[in-house]
């Protein structure tokens, strides 16, 4: 009983350092971001990052909620199992789950229209991409809504210690994991496939000066959607696993909470890619940290001849 415990609490521990980083360097990117909007930091990019990051904070928020009864050998105890509590905490994980998951598909198809359908000017505009991002949000709240109808859907998982979308109820974790994780998943594997195929193409027809720079380019590009593919996957696919795997084989109950912890590794993992993979993002950063260090040193600077 007593290394069960030792589990949770390492595991509760766990969640919590990922969702500082992902708190932290999420609200970072989005102040850094919003701070230099007007003279280096507008484009259309950057938009879909700072909506990203809003992702990745309400994916934090709805963490920390469940955090502390992790720590609780039985909720049970304390709410039962179907209440309005138990369910609303459930489902503002899913919708946070989905919102993060979507964000990537808004990004895979606004780089789309900006390398692929270029010439429809209108596709590139701020007002198409506040529409998307308006549309992520709004699909992330109408999904859980509708999943109140089925009974099976939100309940309390006494392996995960977690109020969630159980998969203990196959049919229904396995649908939202279509809709939420694979739909997406081939569909940003698929845009990010065209955009591929047309900069190789593209290069193939230019001259030898332009064919450098677009290799560079092309290079780019690859790492960028080989990164967005990996987080994506890292925090989709052991739960998808689990869920079906499950179906057929009781998995140990260790199982339904690093599931779930994988989630969270994503989710840290594209905090930090958000900040750092952005070459003017991370050049603000670091010159933010810069100014902050000088400013430390000649405050110090000043107090310490009035010490003396």
């Amino acid at each position: 009983m007593r290394d069960g415990e030792d589990f949770y609490i390492i595991i509760s521990i766990i969640f919590i350092f990922l969702t500082i980083i992902t708190l932290i360097f999420s609200s970072l990117t989005i102040l850094i971001i919003i701070s230099n909007w007007k003279f280096q930091c507008r484009s259309i990019t950057n938009l879909l990052i700072c909506n990203s990051c809003a992702c990745l904070l309400y994916y934090a928020i709805a963490t920390i909620m469940k955090i502390p009864f992790m720590m609780i050998t039985d909720l049970t105890k304390y709410i039962s199992l179907n209440t309005t509590f138990c369910q609303l905490s459930a489902a503002l994980y899913f919708s946070a789950c989905i919102s993060v998951s979507l964000s990537f598909l808004v990004q895979a198809i606004s780089r789309y229209f900006i390398t692929i359908l270029y010439k429809h000017k209108i596709l590139l505009t701020f007002r198409i991409n506040w529409i998307l991002i308006i549309s992520n949000w709004m699909i992330s709240f109408i999904i859980p809504g509708f999943m109140f109808i089925s009974p099976t859907a939100y309940h309390y998982e006494s392996e995960s210690r977690m109020c969630i979308l159980t998969i203990k109820h196959f049919s229904t974790s396995f649908s939202a994991m279509i809709v939420i994780f694979c739909i997406p998943l081939c569909i940003i594997i698929f845009l990010y496939g065209l955009i591929l195929q047309q900069s190789v193409h593209q290069n193939q027809i230019d001259s030898n000066t332009f064919a450098m720079l677009r290799m560079k380019r092309n290079l780019k590009v690859f790492r960028n959607i080989l990164i967005s593919v990996t987080i994506l996957g890292i925090g989709g696919t052991p739960y998808f696993i689990c869920d079906i795997i499950n179906r057929f084989i009781q998995i140990p109950s260790q199982l339904y909470s690093l599931s779930i912890l994988f989630i969270s590794i994503s989710t840290t993992l594209n905090s930090l890619a958000s900040c750092f993979i952005n070459k003017k993002i991370r050049k603000l950063f670091y010159s933010t940290i810069k100014c902050q260090e000088r400013e430390t040193r000649t405050h110090i600077n000043q107090i310490l001849p009035i010490i003396k």
